[in-house]
């Protein structure tokens, strides 16, 4: 009898525990199903369909003639995806020995996409190899949550040939997805970083499309749901003529320097060089640290755009702001002259010309044509700096010019309340013997001496230069044309401005000019050659001079103007004019049938 009292007590109790776990598990199903139903639904629809995202081509950057300067290629990129990651170590580690990817560095980029979705997939390589594609297909089942998509790729055909203009484009890195500017990125888009490839970023960049897939467990698409396709951006035309800028490379080939070519009139920008380069194509896969510090550590700065950065004593060209502030002021004719025995004494310092033996006496169209220091020493103390100050500042040489490439820097002019200002001392007359011939503290930059070349050429008047010609849709729409702009319009006196163009043509032209070697038999090219003392680093070592030269042609009806720079290249006229030479010759070749003709789109006198 007892035992069977137990049984049924024993019954009746694993019935009230299953009728109690059927109760509790009703009211999760009512809750789950009932109350929090379409909550799971959407969760349950998440974890089957996926949206993924895919990238829209960049739009084409064209030269001027419609040579292909920057396009797009397919690649390969290989992501992690951490929802679908069952072991992070398993997988990281596993994903490092396959493809020798540093842990480090596979968790670092996982740690950057921190407070995005686990769905959002990770970019962890970008560009991998055929056989690098083939060891992660190979490898998949043992590899959840990673994945290779194939997406456009930014490529420039030219390698490092107008890498300074173009520039390079890049992941969006975590300090930009914080700017306001960024804001509609995220992390993994492509960006433009350098040239204008970053100032024409909106109008390059294109709208990226999406698609809904099917996923199984391990994140493998089974099924496209829909698909909607990108739209490429738009397309550059630029101004930039590619023969001339290859005429332009070619020359500065082995040297460090700048080239820097306008149409003066309208501001367009034929050409514009900086050497050393780099090839952009090594950045848009991503360089490692080490690569990266190596590059920006690198001596020869070959980041730096030296056309629009560089800014360095212009040496004897800035003779021509003395003469036309001296011709604008009355202060100098034709007639003014000076007597050169070599050099000039003042105060307890004899300062030098360049000629030993001295010029004689000349006049002030032999001292710019013979490039005489002694007349200019004496010019500068007539003007004094201030007067020197002023008018730089005029005719443009101390502001930015505004060309559409990133940082610009202005030229620089002294003055005597920038001196009290800067080291609380006067100005002294002596000073102004220097920057009287370019030297002391005169930093230019080879465009600014391009658009004084400009300024002489148009007699007054500059534009400014503008790299990209329009803005084209993939329909061929044109979205945005840019007219010429005027920059200055300072008119010289027809005394002043025929007087400099008689004198840089003697400069080119007459046998006891400068650059008389540098002439052109079948057109005439006005210029002034520049040689500007470097300071040497090192104690009785002399590294040797910036060698100069500006130029603009034909004289009566330009259509080119050209600034040269090589650093440490020696005499203006044995190492900058040669260059100018070879690319008006180019140009003249190339335009044979309209250089000489005047156009209808000179600018209205």
């Amino acid at each position: 009898m007892r035992g069977g009292r137990e049984d049924s007590l024993r019954g009746k109790f694993l019935r009230g525990v299953l009728l109690l776990t059927l109760l509790v598990l009703s009211a999760r199903l009512w809750d789950l199903q009932i109350v929090k139903g379409d909550e799971m639904r959407v969760l349950s629809e998440r974890n089957r369909v996926r949206i993924k995202k895919i990238p829209a081509p960049r739009g084409t950057i064209y030269d001027r003639n419609g040579v292909v300067l920057a396009d797009t290629r397919p690649a390969f990129n290989l992501y992690l995806i951490p929802e679908d990651i069952r072991d992070f170590s398993e997988t990281v580690d596993g994903l490092s020995g396959l493809l020798g990817i540093p842990r480090e560095e596979i968790m670092s980029r996982l740690k950057q996409a921190r407070g995005f979705p686990p769905s959002f997939p990770v970019l962890i390589k970008s560009d991998i190899s055929m056989d690098e594609v083939a060891k992660v297909e190979a490898h998949r089942i043992f590899l959840p949550g990673v994945t290779v998509q194939m997406e456009p790729k930014r490529f420039y055909p030219h390698g490092d040939r107008l890498a300074h203009v173009l520039g390079y484009v890049s992941e969006i890195s975590p300090e930009e997805l914080k700017m306001e500017h960024y804001k509609d990125y995220s992390a993994g888009d492509i960006i433009g970083k350098y040239g204008i490839e970053r100032i024409y970023e909106k109008y390059l960049r294109g709208k990226d499309g999406e698609k809904r897939v099917e996923v199984d467990a391990t994140g493998r698409e089974t099924r496209i749901l829909e698909t909607r396709e990108p739209v490429p951006g738009n397309d550059l035309f630029l101004n930039i003529d590619f023969d001339l800028q290859r005429a332009a490379e070619d020359a500065l080939d082995g040297k460090a320097g700048a080239v820097v070519v306008l149409n003066p009139r309208n501001g367009e920008v034929l050409a514009l060089a900086s050497r050393p380069s780099f090839d952009p194509n090594s950045l848009v896969s991503g360089l490692t640290d080490r690569q990266w510090r190596e590059l920006i550590s690198d001596p020869r700065y070959p980041l730096q755009n030296r056309a629009i950065q560089g800014r360095y004593p212009p040496g004897s060209i800035f003779k021509l702001v003395l003469a036309m502030k001296a011709l604008e002021d009355g202060l100098a004719d034709e007639s003014t002259s000076s007597f050169c025995g070599g050099g000039m004494r003042y105060g307890n310092r004899f300062f030098r010309c360049w000629k030993e033996k001295g010029h004689g006496r000349v006049n002030l169209h032999r001292a710019i044509v013979e490039s005489c220091d002694t007349f200019f020493y004496q010019l500068g103390l007539r003007l004094g700096i201030d007067r020197i100050h002023e008018f730089a500042g005029k005719i443009g040489l101390t502001s930015k010019t505004g060309i559409d490439l990133p940082d610009e820097k202005p030229g620089f002019v002294p003055s005597t309340e920038w001196k009290l200002k800067r080291f609380h001392v006067p100005w002294f007359e002596g000073e102004t013997l220097s920057v009287a011939i370019g030297q002391g503290p005169v930093w230019l930059t080879p465009l600014g001496l391009c658009q004084l070349a400009a300024f002489i050429a148009n007699e007054g008047i500059v534009f400014r230069p503008r790299v990209v010609k329009k803005i084209v849709s993939r329909e061929g729409r044109t979205i945005l044309a840019f007219e010429p702009e005027t920059l200055l319009d300072v008119r010289l006196k027809e005394k002043t401005a025929k007087f400099i163009k008689e004198a840089t043509s003697g400069v080119v032209n007459e046998r006891s000019g400068t650059a008389y070697a540098s002439h052109l038999e079948d057109v005439e090219m006005c210029g002034k050659t520049g040689t500007a003392q470097v300071a040497s680093l090192e104690k009785g070592k002399h590294l040797g001079d910036h060698a100069w030269f500006i130029a603009f042609a034909p004289r009566d009806d330009p259509a080119i103007a050209i600034s040269v720079l090589v650093e440490r290249g020696g005499h203006g006229a044995s190492a900058a004019a040669p260059i100018a030479k070879l690319i008006t010759q180019s140009f003249v070749n190339k335009n044979s049938k309209r250089f000489l003709a005047r156009t209808q789109d000179s600018y209205a006198r």
